[in-house]
């Protein structure tokens, strides 16, 4: 494990599987598109990086066979846990998941076609640090690719005073704690710091105005509050009544939503 301390704000394991498989569904058309614009194809090697519960790594390892693997690394082994289980479920036989942190993927340097993460950078402190080792896992002619969010671009119509609220004290908390909750705007540059050239662009912006997709942001919310009222950010009346008024949003079928944008950003390793 590297040296750099983290404290993930979020639920892991059991607890967070429903959430992250919403997410997946809010982003994942997005995100599919992405590896498909960028060459995924069977036969490929893959490594995915803060592979959460498997939602992502799951869907590549069906893509790349036959004859291509996916290895999944998240530094949570709950987290990993639910990772194989979901493999296990859905009979994949080309994929593994390992105990490992964003900065020490402990993988074979140079052997990889394609590195990915999604949501990932955004909660370290050291960002550019772990997108460096991302870089040394791919071959030359092999592709990082990665997806971050932006907090700074969303939609709400009607205005609502709670997702504001929402928007607020996540900020407030990333602050705190050192991480960058819009580093989605900035990831093209994080790119050149790491030493990538002519990084390539795109996004992934998604509406909703029913479902339980718009259930996303109360979920999240519902899960960072605890640290909110253990920092001082917010007094445990705030939070619940930040709580409620994301959940009315959510079941408001006469709400639009936008969900955070995300930037997606690729390169090639020359």
């Amino acid at each position: 494990m590297s040296d750099h301390a983290e404290h993930y704000i979020l639920a892991t394991g059991g607890r967070d599987v429903e959430r992250l498989r919403i997410l997946h569904e809010v982003y994942g058309p997005g995100t599919e598109a992405l590896f498909h614009r960028v060459g995924l194809r069977p036969g490929l090697r893959v490594a995915l990086v803060g592979c959460g519960s498997g939602n992502v790594a799951c869907w590549v390892a069906e893509q790349v066979a036959p004859g291509g693997h996916v290895v999944g690394i998240d530094i949570s082994s709950d987290q990993i846990e639910q990772a194989r289980l979901q493999a296990q479920s859905r009979g994949l036989t080309n994929i593994e998941f390992h105990v490992a942190d964003a900065y020490a993927p402990r993988l074979p340097e140079g052997s990889f076609d394609l590195a990915y993460c999604r949501l990932v950078l955004m909660h370290l402190t050291h960002p550019v640090d772990a997108l460096r080792a991302m870089w040394s896992l791919v071959k030359p002619g092999g592709t990082v690719l990665c997806e971050e969010m932006n907090l700074g671009c969303w939609l709400c119509d009607p205005p609502a005073e709670a997702m504001s609220s929402f928007f607020r004290l996540n900020d407030a908390l990333g602050d705190r704690r050192g991480e960058n909750f819009h580093l989605g705007a900035s990831l093209h540059r994080l790119f050149r710091e790491a030493g990538f050239e002519r990084p390539e662009v795109s996004s992934n912006f998604v509406m909703a105005v029913r479902g339980r997709a718009k259930r996303l942001l109360w979920m999240t919310f519902v899960q960072f509050a605890p640290e909110l009222v253990r920092e001082g950010l917010a007094t445990q009346e705030e939070v619940d009544r930040v709580a409620e008024g994301l959940k009315q949003v959510a079941d408001d079928e006469t709400t639009l939503f936008g969900f955070p944008l995300v930037a997606q950003v690729w390169c090639e390793r020359r």
